[in-house]
C-alpha cells in the first residue's frame, strides 16, 4: 500500500471541503471565472470557436444560444456587477429557458452566461442536473463555473431557515468542532432528510473524527439525493481506501471520472489505483 498515501492526497485535492468555502463562492464564481474567461476566449468578446462573432443580428446562432444572455455576460465581465446582471437575466429569462441555453447553444459565451445566471438565480430541483452535465462540457471555462455554480446551489437548495442551520454547521466543521457539528447536522437532517448538503456536511464532520463507515454512509446518502455531487464521490473514495476498500473506491473514482471526464486530477486517481490493485493481484 505504498501508493495509497499520495494516491490520498491527490484524493483529497479533488474532493476538498468546499462547503468550507463556501460563502466565497459566489464572489469565486462571479469574479475568478470572469478572469478565466476573458483569458479562455482570448479576451472578454468572443466565443472561441467563432472569432469576430458578436452579439446582435449576426450572432443569433440559433433558438437556444441566447443572444441577450451573451450581451448580459459581456457586459458583466466590464463591470463586474452582479446584481445588475442578475436583475437584467431575471427580467428576460426563466430559470427553464436559461437551463435550455445551457444545454443547447452552440456558443460558449451563451453557456458561460446561463452558468453565472444559474448560480445566481437557479434553485436545486431548477438546474443541479443541467449544471451536472455541464461538468463534461466542451469549454473549461464552463466546466470550471459549472462547479462552482454547484456548490453556491446546494448550500441555498432548502428553505432560508435550513439553508442558514447549514452554514453554522459547516462554520462549526471549519473550526474543528466536530462533535457540536454532527450534533447540528443530525438536527437539520431530522427536519430537512432530503437537504443533500446537510448529509455531506454531516460525512465532513464524521471523516475529520476518523469515523470513516458512518461518513461513506452519509456520502452514499447525499449522492442518493444528489448524484452530481462531486464533493460526496470524492468523499466517499477517501473513506473506502481509508477502510480498506480499495475495488470500491475505484468504481465509486470511476463514478466521478464519467461526471467530470475532463479531471485530470480524478484521471490519475483511477489509474494509480488501477495500477495498486493490478500489483496486489486477485483478492
Amino acid at each position: 500500500m505504498g501508493d495509497l498515501p499520495p494516491l490520498k492526497a491527490r484524493l483529497r485535492e479533488w474532493s476538498s471541503d468546499f462547503g468550507s468555502r463556501a460563502r466565497r463562492l459566489a464572489i469565486a464564481l462571479a469574479f475568478g471565472v470572469a478572469a478565466a474567461s476573458a483569458a479562455g476566449a482570448g479576451g472578454w468578446n468572443g466565443d472561441p470557436s467563432r472569432p469576430g462573432q458578436r452579439v446582435g443580428a449576426a450572432g443569433m446562432w440559433g433558438p437556444h444560444s441566447g443572444p441577450l444572455l451573451i450581451e448580459y455576460y459581456e457586459e458583466f465581465l466590464r463591470d463586474r456587477d452582479l446584481a445588475r446582471f442578475g436583475d437584467r437575466v431575471a427580467a428576460r429569462y426563466t430559470e427553464a429557458t436559461v437551463c435550455r441555453v445551457l444545454d443547447a447553444s452552440a456558443s460558449a459565451s451563451a453557456r458561460r452566461g446561463a452558468v453565472l445566471a444559474l448560480g445566481v438565480m437557479g434553485s436545486f430541483d431548477g438546474c443541479n442536473a443541467h449544471l451536472g452535465r455541464a461538468l463534461r462540457d466542451d469549454d473549461a471555462v464552463v466546466r470550471t463555473m459549472a462547479e462552482r455554480a454547484l456548490w453556491v446551489v446546494w448550500f441555498r437548495a432548502d428553505s432560508p431557515e435550513n439553508n442558514q442551520a447549514l452554514e453554522e454547521v459547516r462554520g462549526l466543521v471549519a473550526i474543528e468542532r466536530l462533535d457540536e457539528a454532527v450534533e447540528r447536522a443530525s438536527r437539520l437532517i431530522a427536519r430537512a432528510p432530503r437537504f443533500a448538503e446537510a448529509h455531506n456536511q454531516r460525512a465532513i464532520a464524521y471523516f475529520k473524527q476518523g469515523r470513516y463507515a458512518e461518513s461513506a454512509e452519509d456520502c452514499a446518502r447525499t449522492l442518493a439525493l444528489n448524484p452530481c455531487h462531486v464533493g460526496a464521490i470524492g468523499g466517499l473514495a477517501q473513506c473506502q481506501l481509508n477502510l480498506d476498500q480499495p475495488r470500491e473506491a475505484l468504481k465509486t473514482l470511476r463514478r466521478g471520472l464519467k461526471l467530470q471526464p475532463y479531471s485530470e486530477t480524478l484521471g490519475e486517481s483511477v489509474r494509480a489505483l488501477e495500477t495498486r490493485l493490478e500489483s496486489d493481484g486477485p483478492r
